[in-house]
Order: C-alpha cells, then sequence, then structure tokens
C-alpha cells in the first residue's frame, strides 16, 4: 500500500472527504474498460517535428505495421501544438504545424482506424509555455470533443500543487468531458502517487511518478507503483508514464532490454501502453516487443487486476529523495531482484522476475513462493520464447543484467 506519514495521512483523508463531497463522488462516465494502448509524440518527438505531416505519416506506418491489429488505437499529440485562444476562447493550433486545422487531423486519424488525443494542462501554461485549460474546461473540453478527439492528456505544470486544488481542476475537465457526451480517455498528468486514492473519481488514468527517460526514471516508476495496486480498477489504472523504446533515433531511449523489461512489467502492472519511441524508424528489436500478443493480452486482460510484489531485494524507496536525484543525474539502480505478479481473469497467472543488479542473476520463486499465490504445482509458459517450459514446483529464472528480465504465464498443473 501507499506508505504515508501520519501527517500525510491526515491530509490525504480531508483531501478524499473534500473531493468527493464537492462532487458528490463522481466519475468519469465513459465506458472505458482497459488501459490505453497506443502511440504518444513526447518521447519520440519532444516540441520538434509536432505537425500535421508527422503525425500523419505516424498513423500511415502504425496502420503498416499492423499495430492497429494488435490493438494500438490511439495515436496522441502531445505538448506543443497550440499557439493562442481565438476571439471566442477556444484553443487555437499552430497554423504553420497543422495548416488545416486539428479537426483534419483527427479525420485523418479516424480515416486509419485510430483514434486520436490531445494534450492541455490544467494551469494556466502548459509545460512548453503553451495556452493551457485553467479555467477554460468546459469551453475546451467542447472544442476537443467537435474536433473529434477521444484521448486528453491533462498535464500540471504551472499549477497548484495542493491536493485539494489539483483534484478540484481536474474535476473540473472532467466534468467537461462528461458533458460532451463523447467518449474520451482521461489521463491525469500530476507526476505523484497522491493522485492514486482518487484516481478513479477523476479519470481513467493518473500518473504516479516522475517522467521516464533514462533507465533510473523507470526504476522510480516501478518502485512507486508497486504500493498502488489497490487503486486501480476497471476503467481507472495507476499510470508509471509512457513507454520508452531502445531506438536512439528517438528523443530518449534505453537499452533493449531495459526496454523490453518496462513494457513487460507495465502490462504486469495493468498500466496504459503508449509507445514512446520512434515509430517511423521503429527498430526490429522494439516492434517485435510491442507487437508481442501474448504480453498485449496480459496487460489487457479481463479481470483488470494491477500486478503486486510477491518477492524483492530492493532497498526502502523514497519517492521524492530519488526523483530529485534523477533530477541532479546522480541516481543510482540498486543491485537487487524483484519477482511481480498478476492474477488472470482465467485462473492463470503473470509473473515478471527483474534484475536490476549490473551482473546476471538467477532469480527462484520457490515452492513456498509458487504456493503463496496458490500455484504450488504450474505448468510455466514462457511469453517471450512462446514455448511451454512444463510442469514446476519452482521456477528459477536466469536473468540478464541492468534491467533485464524474463515473464512466464503459469496455470496450475
Amino acid at each position: 500500500f501507499l506508505k504515508l506519514s501520519p501527517v500525510q495521512t491526515s491530509k490525504m483523508h480531508s483531501a478524499i472527504l473534500v473531493i468527493l463531497l464537492a462532487t458528490g463522488a463522481a466519475a468519469l462516465n465513459n465506458g472505458i474498460i482497459h488501459p490505453a494502448l497506443g502511440y504518444n509524440t513526447w518521447n519520440d518527438f519532444r516540441c520538434n517535428g509536432i505537425n500535421e505531416q508527422h503525425v500523419k505519416e505516424v498513423a500511415d506506418q502504425m496502420s503498416k505495421l499492423g499495430l492497429d491489429k494488435k490493438g494500438y488505437i490511439y495515436i496522441n499529440i502531445d505538448d506543443c501544438w497550440a499557439v493562442s485562444r481565438d476571439s471566442n476562447g477556444k484553443l487555437v493550433p499552430d497554423p504553420t504545424a497543422f495548416p488545416n486545422g486539428m479537426k483534419a487531423v483527427a479525420d485523418y486519424v479516424h480515416s486509419k482506424g485510430f483514434k486520436f488525443g490531445i494534450y492541455t494542462d490544467r494551469g494556466d501554461k502548459t509545460c512548453a509555455g503553451r495556452p493551457a485549460s485553467y479555467g477554460h474546461e468546459k469551453i475546451d473540453a467542447e472544442t476537443f470533443a467537435s474536433w473529434g478527439v477521444d484521448y486528453l492528456k491533462e498535464d500540471s505544470c504551472n499549477a497548484s500543487q495542493d491536493h485539494v486544488t489539483a483534484f478540484g481542476e481536474y474535476g473540473q475537465m472532467r466534468d467537461g468531458l462528461n458533458s460532451t457526451g463523447r467518449q474520451i480517455y482521461f489521463s491525469l498528468c500530476g507526476w505523484n502517487s497522491w493522485y492514486a486514492p482518487v484516481g478513479n473519481s477523476l479519470g481513467n488514468s493518473w500518473r504516479i511518478a516522475g517522467d521516464c527517460n533514462q533507465w533510473p526514471s523507470v526504476y522510480n516508476a516501478i518502485r512507486v507503483n508497486e504500493y498502488l495496486a489497490p487503486y486501480a480498477s476497471k476503467g481507472a489504472y495507476n499510470d508509471p508514464d509512457m513507454l520508452v523504446g531502445s531506438n536512439p533515433v528517438a528523443a530518449v531511449h534505453n537499452t533493449p532490454d531495459q526496454a523490453r523489461t518496462q513494457f513487460s512489467l507495465w502490462a504486469v502492472m495493468t498500466a496504459p501502453l503508449l509507445i514512446g519511441s520512434s515509430v517511423l524508424n521503429i527498430s526490429q528489436w522494439d516492434l517485435e516487443t510491442y507487437s508481442n500478443e501474448e504480453v498485449l493480452a496480459i496487460d489487457q486482460d479481463d479481470l483488470n487486476r494491477q500486478g503486486v510484489v510477491i518477492q524483492s531485494t530492493c532497498p526502502a524507496h523514497d519517492q521524492a529523495t530519488y526523483e530529485l536525484q534523477v533530477k541532479q543525474k546522480i541516481a543510482a539502480v540498486p543491485a537487487c531482484q524483484q519477482i511481480w505478479f498478476k492474477p488472470l481473469a482465467n485462473g492463470n497467472a503473470a509473473l515478471c522476475f527483474v534484475n536490476f543488479d549490473t551482473a546476471p542473476q538467477n532469480i527462484t520463486c520457490d515452492n513456498a513462493c509458487l504456493t503463496k499465490i496458490g500455484f504450488p504445482s504450474a505448468n510455466v509458459r514462457d511469453v517471450w520464447q512462446h514455448k511451454d517450459l512444463g510442469k514446476m514446483t519452482q521456477l528459477t529464472a536466469a536473468v540478464g543484467a541492468d534491467g533485464a528480465s524474463q515473464t512466464y504465464v503459469i496455470s496450475k498443473a
């Protein structure tokens, strides 16, 4: 569970009470029942190259690669698209980057069989200093719906970090989206674990940690999310951030093994899977990673249960301290291992063995470990080798170094 001090706990309880009283325990009534699968421009382009032509090319490429058939339905534009508001108070896209307006882009994305996502911020400016939605939630929600938007990410730059204020501002946008009558997946981007206890009253997913860029920041998101499973449910998910691929062409990348571990763990976490690597120049490794239907099935499983850590040698983790070290580029990933467990709707379970050490390690879930999760004797399938390994009463995984992993689906023998 989320670890809070007594003062933090009291503040959290007060904030939850205020937001529930203020909203009548309202929720986002949009029928979403699985975490989002798709693509986001930020880890690929940042602010460079965010334009109509590139978005169309991404849609074309995702269709050509067959990613739509794997379930990747959202193509999302992140920050740096808006420049002003018109005389009616409506957001205006950059006329140079989007000469035909945003509806034309959405129409093209829809014509290729995808859904279209866009970005705003609950402050008065976005993280990149563009116009944002503070005080304009209703008109922005109506504008997005009129353009054909299917997914909205709302960031938290240039905004109050007071819990009650943040919840109230996100509630304003939630209500605006509800009033449009259009199904729009609402992604809160507040970068803090304190959104988790109220997240399902506000949106479909909520960011629980800082941005995932290099491997230490991914490790941070993993450690923060291990306590938040009780707050996830159908249509409402903890979001540890977008996927970071292994292609150096993108704005940010990690090693191939680390990219694959992030994908595997995010699936066990029942997290949104938004590709942040270069789609236009995708590597064969990343394409194979993001196309693995067995792993995608773990993420999209109908039970909608977030996985939990059942075995760990990792030290205690303080989110605020570690994220400061990440920003200062002095964060170290400890030499430790974890095993994550996720129950599945058909009675099976997924296990992900992760090695954060700089040397390869054998990681064992012994019979006591398997018995604890209800599988004293298990049929084991390696979902990356696509191979049945047979009946086992304990499972030892030979895991490579520096963020490598092994992922299995087990059934009762």
